[in-house]
C-alpha cells in the first residue's frame, strides 16, 4: 500500500501568496526558508478620535409614533449648536443628547432641511461643546476615514474604512452629491461625523445602500461643506425656503426605447399640478424640458441643481420643446410645502390622506399628487374595502370611516384594504405615505423613476 503525505501551507505563507497576486515578484524568504508576509499598514484613528470626542454626542429620539430611535451629532458652532441628520430628528417628540462625559440633557430643534438631510439642534443653555474642525476640499478616493456614531444604541462607536467615491448622486431630486465610503454604518449611525486622520470632519453620515437594513460596505455621507452651509442658514433663519415648480418629471433617456421618436436629451413632463407655478405658466404634460435657468438639462438632477440657489418668489426660466418648436417660459416660483401642497390642489383634493373616495362604494375618485395615498401607490379606480377592521358600505361611508381612523391613529399608521383588478392588499399608511413593506402598491421600477420638483 502506498502512503501519501499531505502538505499544509502555513497561514503566513498563504497570506503572502494572496497578497502578492499573479505575476508579482517572488517574496523574500527569511533565514529559515519561510516566506515572510508583507505587513499591511492600518490607519490608526486613535488620536483623531480623541481630538473630536468632546464635540460628538449620542442621540436618543422619541418619534411622533412614540418609538425610540438612535442617532448622533456633532458641534457645528459654539453655543451648543449640534448638526445631525434631518431624517433622524424630524418630527421628534423628544431628543435626548448623551455628552462625552456621560451627562444626558434634552436638546431642542433649531431647524431642519429635508432636501439636504441636515438638521440643527441646540443643547441647554450653558452647555457648550468645542466646534469640530472641518476638512478642506473633497476627500480623495482611497483616503482613510472613520465614522463615529450611535449604531443600535452603542454610543461612541468608531468604524474605519476608505473613501469609495467623493461625488455620488444624492438622488434624482437632489442637487447635492454625497460621499461614498465603506466604514461600517448601521441604524443609529446617522448624524455622526465622518472624519479624516487629523480628526477633521469630512462629512455627516446619513445612509447605507438603498434597501439594506444593515452595513453592506456602501455608506453615504453629506459633504461637510453642505452641512456647514445649510446648518448656518438653519441657525440664522430656522429653515431653508425651497422653491417648487409643481411638476412631475422623468428622464427622457429612460423612455427612449418606448418612445423611439425622442431626439436628444432632456426631461419629460408627466404631470402639471393644478394651480402650481408651472400650471400658471402654461406648461403641459408631454413637453420636453431641455434647459433650466440657462443650463442644459439632461436629467432631473439638472433641474434640481438649477433650482437650488433660487428662493420662492424669484423668476425661473425653462426652455421646452413641443413638436418642432422651442419656447422659453419664465415664471415665478412657488414656495415648497407639504407633499401634494399648493392651495389649488388642497382645495380640489381633501386632506384626508390626499384621497377622495366614494362614500358608499369606496371607489377612489381622486388622489392628491405626492400625498400619503399617492406615495402608497393608490390610484383612481382602486376600491377601498375596509379601513382597519371596519368595512366600507352604505352603513359605513368611506369618509366617516377614514375620519374616525385618522383621529384614532393620531401620528400612527392607518390600515387600508385596497382592491385593484380583483387583487387585494393591506397597506399601512402614515401621514408621510410610508408603507410597512416599503414597496408601493402596484409599483414598478419605471414608476419609481419619476420625481416631483
Amino acid at each position: 500500500m502506498t502512503t501519501s503525505t499531505s502538505r499544509f501551507i502555513p497561514l503566513g505563507v498563504l497570506l503572502a501568496i494572496l497578497l502578492a497576486g499573479a505575476g508579482a515578484s517572488t517574496p523574500a524568504a527569511d533565514d529559515g526558508g519561510t516566506v515572510a508576509a508583507r505587513a499591511v499598514p492600518r490607519a490608526d484613528f486613535g488620536e483623531a478620535a480623541r481630538r473630536i470626542a468632546a464635540s460628538v454626542v449620542d442621540l436618543e429620539i422619541v418619534g411622533a409614533d412614540g418609538r425610540q430611535r438612535h442617532a448622533a451629532g456633532f458641534a457645528l458652532e459654539a453655543g451648543g449648536l449640534i448638526a445631525t441628520a434631518e431624517h433622524a430628528v424630524g418630527g421628534a417628540r423628544r431628543i435626548t443628547a448623551r455628552l462625552g462625559d456621560g451627562r444626558r440633557v434634552t436638546a431642542r430643534p433649531v431647524g431642519a432641511d429635508p432636501l439636504s438631510d441636515v438638521a440643527v439642534i441646540r443643547l441647554p443653555e450653558g452647555i457648550d461643546l468645542p466646534p469640530v474642525a472641518r476638512a478642506s476640499g473633497r476627500p480623495q478616493r482611497g483616503q482613510a476615514v472613520a465614522a463615529i456614531g450611535n449604531p443600535l444604541g452603542y454610543g461612541g462607536t468608531l468604524t474605519a474604512g476608505v473613501i469609495s467615491a467623493s461625488e455620488r448622486s444624492g438622488g434624482p431630486e437632489s442637487p447635492y452629491d454625497v460621499v461614498q465610503h465603506d466604514a461600517a454604518l448601521n441604524p443609529g449611525s446617522s448624524g455622526g461625523p465622518l472624519i479624516d486622520l487629523a480628526g477633521a470632519v469630512v462629512g455627516m453620515n446619513v445612509a447605507i445602500a438603498d434597501g439594506a437594513r444593515r452595513d453592506v460596505g456602501i455608506a453615504l455621507a453629506v459633504p461637510v461643506e453642505v452641512v456647514a452651509t445649510i446648518g448656518e442658514r438653519l441657525i440664522r433663519d430656522g429653515a431653508v425656503p425651497r422653491p417648487r415648480l409643481g411638476l412631475r418629471v422623468r428622464d427622457a433617456a429612460a423612455l427612449r426605447e418606448a418612445i423611439p421618436v425622442l431626439i436628444g436629451d432632456g426631461v419629460l413632463i408627466e404631470t402639471v399640478e393644478p394651480g402650481s407655478a408651472a400650471a400658471r405658466a402654461g406648461l403641459l404634460p408631454g413637453r420636453l424640458i431641455v434647459a433650466a435657468d440657462g443650463r442644459p438639462v439632461r436629467t432631473t438632477r439638472d433641474i434640481a441643481r438649477a433650482l437650488e440657489p433660487h428662493r420662492p418668489g424669484e423668476t425661473f426660466r425653462l426652455v421646452v420643446l413641443d413638436g418642432d418648436g422651442a419656447a422659453a417660459i419664465d415664471f415665478r416660483l412657488d414656495r415648497s410645502g407639504p407633499a401634494g401642497g399648493g392651495a389649488a390642489a388642497e382645495a380640489a383634493i381633501p386632506a384626508r390622506l390626499g384621497l377622495e373616495v366614494g362614500d358608499g362604494d369606496g371607489i377612489v375618485r381622486a388622489v392628491g399628487a405626492d400625498g400619503p395615498a399617492d406615495l402608497a401607490g393608490l390610484r383612481v379606480g382602486d376600491r377601498l374595502l375596509a379601513v382597519g377592521l371596519t368595512r366600507i358600505d352604505a352603513d359605513h361611508p368611506a369618509g366617516a370611516v377614514l375620519d374616525a381612523a385618522i383621529a384614532a391613529a393620531g401620528a400612527g399608521g392607518i390600515a387600508l384594504l385596497a382592491e385593484r383588478d380583483g387583487a387585494t392588499r393591506w397597506l399601512i399608511v402614515d401621514r408621510s405615505g410610508r408603507l410597512d413593506t416599503m414597496a408601493p402598491f402596484g409599483s414598478n421600477s419605471e414608476a419609481a423613476a419619476s420625481v416631483v420638483l
